[in-house]
Parts: C-alpha cells; sequence; structure tokens
C-alpha cells in the first residue's frame, strides 16, 4: 500500500510542474512553392507570420534549394505571402502569431499582384 501512496503523491506533485511550464520553442514546416521539400524551423513562441516568412526565406536561400526565390526591391520575403495550404486561397495576415494559428504547417508562394484580383 505504502508504494502506491507514494506514486500518487508523486503525480499530484508533478502536476503543478506541468501546468507551470511554457512553449518557448516552435518546430515549424513550411513548403515553398514549387519545391519538393519543407523547410523546417524552429521558431521563438512569440515570433508572427512576418517573422515566418524572413526565416522560411532566409533558409531556403541559404540552403541552395531550387527553384530559386525571386528578388525584390524590398527582400526576397516582401514578395512572398503564406497560407496554412496549398490550396488556400486567403493569406494570413503578417502581424498573427504563428502560436495562435492552430497550425504547424504552412504552404509559401509568390504574393499576387494587385492586378491579378
Amino acid at each position: 500500500m505504502p508504494a502506491s501512496g507514494s506514486t500518487q503523491s508523486v503525480a499530484a506533485e508533478g502536476a503543478p510542474e506541468a501546468d507551470s511550464r511554457r512553449l518557448t520553442r516552435l518546430l515549424v514546416n513550411v513548403t515553398v512553392d514549387r519545391s519538393l521539400w519543407p523547410v523546417h524551423l524552429v521558431l521563438g513562441a512569440d515570433a508572427t507570420v512576418a517573422d515566418l516568412v524572413r526565416a522560411a526565406v532566409a533558409a531556403y536561400v541559404r540552403e541552395g534549394r531550387h527553384p530559386p526565390i525571386h528578388q525584390h526591391p524590398g527582400g526576397a520575403a516582401d514578395g512572398c505571402e503564406l497560407h496554412f495550404s496549398k490550396y488556400s486561397l486567403e493569406s494570413l495576415r503578417p502581424e498573427e502569431k504563428v502560436l495562435d494559428l492552430g497550425s504547424r504547417n504552412f504552404f509559401l508562394c509568390a504574393r499576387r499582384s494587385a492586378d491579378a484580383a
């Protein structure tokens, strides 16, 4: 009997510790349009969609992946937008927190021009 009682006290003592833990890092997968494999990134928990786009483009270029992302005057990340999937029509707002989106898999593509809309 004492062994089971000590197990319960350990579980009870461990519960507050589990509640006090916070998520500090996120592992995110970003599939770039026409690329074969996703880019894997580790971001801080407070990262925004704009931060994720910049990090994904930087990793894609640094790794020398193909097809190359077209450069824009403001940088390659300015010419890209993030979606939940390849089939999602609405892009994610740059100021949204990645942690609040409820997904860790995203799709990055070239920004649609205003003329196409």
